[in-house]
């Protein structure tokens, strides 16, 4: 905390302005102390310079203490907030830190030791969350960049590789090609782990959010993964009818590409299939996409969702043990959530709960098999 901080009591009362000043100023000698006498100045002062606390009396005839707290901290978020009250009723302070006041004491307890603890205590704390934020904001930005410059050697290690490989084909070079091969795939692992992880970066901005139209980010994922879905003979049954949800779709498409991907390759079938249904619970969409993997024994549910958390060796089967840990942090950042049922050797069931968009019928939609469209591409890093 500053030594000199600054604090603007906000109270109807002039005597107890004056009190609640004296108090202050014997608790903090060299603070910069100015008062309120109803919300709209207090606004007012707030949105002209920058306190480190507020203290605000709950009974104002103009605007509640509580409410004023709430909306000063909206527009100032690291503004630390103590309510007072003649009345100091517990249920009042639960009630206060429950809305995001940042500490709460009766006008009978307002002593020099009690400013002095409470008033510092939220100051530090606010002050705490200010640097968290912003260390997280430069870690990102370091991350995003470091990414983005790796990708650079990656790409040069891989074509040079590639290279070399060409010239040795004509010769009996015995090891050198399988090494080169080697350092080819390694390379193009350490490409798609870099991807992973600028995405995971990403994640920790909130996204826009709109209406999605399912049945055309289930289309675009098929057409995505046609290449996949016939390199290993699978199928990708997805629903003839779905609702729409709120989201964003960038991210539910790389949600359910990672899904199916997962489906099909953690897959030991002679026809790996995996399946998207669709039902609506009250104000929320779920999205099911099963399959005929594997599956997962009980005790890993937990686990899968956590970075680099592996179950299998990236010879059985290839990953950069991130993709359910992006497809998780996605479905939070759309204000969703995603969770698993498996059993073992009988597949896996994931499920993906968004927001219903408004407006939309409770219905549930069952899959049905599609041809396999022409496509490009096999999408993004799965777990």
């Amino acid at each position: 905390m500053s030594t000199r901080p600054s604090v603007l009591i906000v109270d109807d009362s002039p005597a107890e302005r004056q009190l609640m000043a004296q108090a202050l100023r014997a608790a903090f000698p060299e603070a910069l102390i100015e008062t309120a006498a109803h919300s709209r100045a207090a606004k007012e002062m707030c949105a002209a310079a920058a306190y480190d606390c507020a203290l605000i009396d709950y009974n104002m005839p103009d605007m509640d203490g509580m409410m004023l707290a709430h909306q000063l901290k909206t527009e100032h978020g690291y503004l630390a907030t103590v309510l007072t009250t003649s009345f100091g009723d517990e249920m009042l302070a639960a009630e206060a830190m429950r809305s995001g006041v940042s500490d709460y004491i009766p006008k009978s307890r307002i002593t020099t030791e009690s400013l002095q603890r409470i008033v510092g205590r939220s100051i530090y704390a606010c002050s705490q969350s200010r640097l968290i934020d912003e260390q997280r904001g430069e870690i990102e930005n370091f991350a995003y960049a470091l990414a983005h410059d790796f990708k650079q050697p990656i790409r040069q290690i891989i074509t040079f590789a590639m290279l070399v490989g060409e010239q040795l084909s004509e010769l009996d070079a015995g090891d050198a090609k399988r090494h080169l091969e080697f350092l080819r795939d390694a390379a193009a692992r350490l490409g798609a782990l870099v991807d992973v992880m600028s995405r995971y970066t990403l994640l920790n901005q909130p996204p826009e959010l709109s209406d999605i139209d399912l049945n055309r980010v289930a289309l675009g994922v098929k057409n995505s993964l046609a290449s996949l879905l016939s390199e290993r003979q699978g199928e990708f049954l997805t629903p003839e009818e779905a609702p729409a949800v709120r989201g964003n779709e960038i991210l539910l498409s790389q949600i359910l590409q990672n899904l199916v991907i997962n489906g099909l390759r953690y897959n030991r079938s002679k026809t790996p299939r995996v399946s998207m249904s669709v039902r609506r619970q009250g104000a929320q969409v779920i999205i099911d996409v099963g399959d005929n993997g594997v599956g997962i024994e009980a005790g890993y549910l937990a686990e899968i969702f956590k970075p680099l958390v592996r179950l299998h060796t990236a010879a059985e089967y290839p990953g950069s043990g991130l993709g359910l840990t992006l497809a998780r942090k996605a479905a939070l950042v759309q204000e969703g959530a995603i969770w698993c049922e498996s059993t073992p050797g009988g597949g896996s069931v994931f499920h993906v709960q968004l927001p219903a968009a408004p407006d939309q019928p409770t219905s549930s939609v069952e899959p049905r098999s599609q041809a396999k469209p022409p496509s490009n591409d096999n999408g993004g890093a799965v777990h």
